[in-house]
């Protein structure tokens, strides 16, 4: 097994809950791993490098300082987890807005192609404009936003990736009501 076929499996796995029955995942957008840099350093800092430094002094209460740092690698997974789980994941038939807030809680909400009416993206301040992440919303039927994804990276690719994906689908719905069309009026 390939690193590809082995990424997309795991992906299939983590992703599969949220996914009906043969649907296939074509791009999957998350946020940028840019912002965890500050929360992952915090979380370092106080949670392995402190109690490590601190245990150099103190080696008789080792106890305290292992509960300390297995916390602070749960803290790292949690954090690395939101990071991945918040995502719009799109597929063949929908796009998918997943959201993580913790391990028993996670949500999804589905938009098919045919009630998208548009979507836009926007950048806020110098930080998204450099590091190319900003906003992408996904507007459904009656104006209402459905899907948002803040922090999103490369949003004007994503909305490009988006549009090309309901035109594929749209067509191809197109397509196949025509041929049952014809095959109605054969039958009459």
């Amino acid at each position: 097994m390939n690193w590809n076929e082995f990424k997309k499996r795991v992906t299939y796995y983590l992703f599969g809950p949220h996914l009906e029955k043969n649907e296939q995942i074509l791009h999957i957008v998350h946020r940028h791993p840019f912002l965890m840099f500050k929360a992952g350093l915090k979380i370092a800092f106080l949670h392995f490098f402190l109690p490590i430094f601190i245990w150099y002094i103190f080696p008789e209460v080792w106890f305290i300082f292992l509960v300390w740092i297995i916390y602070g690698f749960i803290a790292m997974n949690i954090m690395v987890f939101n990071w991945y789980f918040d995502a719009i994941i799109i597929s063949d038939i929908n796009l998918i807005d997943v959201k993580w807030n913790g391990p028993f809680d996670r949500s999804s909400v589905r938009v098919e192609y045919s009630k998208i009416e548009g979507t836009s993206y926007s950048f806020k301040g110098i930080l998204q404009t450099v590091f190319n992440y900003g906003s992408i919303q996904v507007n459904t039927q009656g104006g209402e936003v459905r899907i948002e994804l803040s922090d999103a990276i490369n949003p004007p690719k994503v909305e490009s990736v988006i549009l090309s994906y309901q035109e594929k689908y749209l067509e191809d719905k197109n397509l196949e009501d025509i041929g049952s069309l014809k095959n109605l009026l054969t039958e009459m």
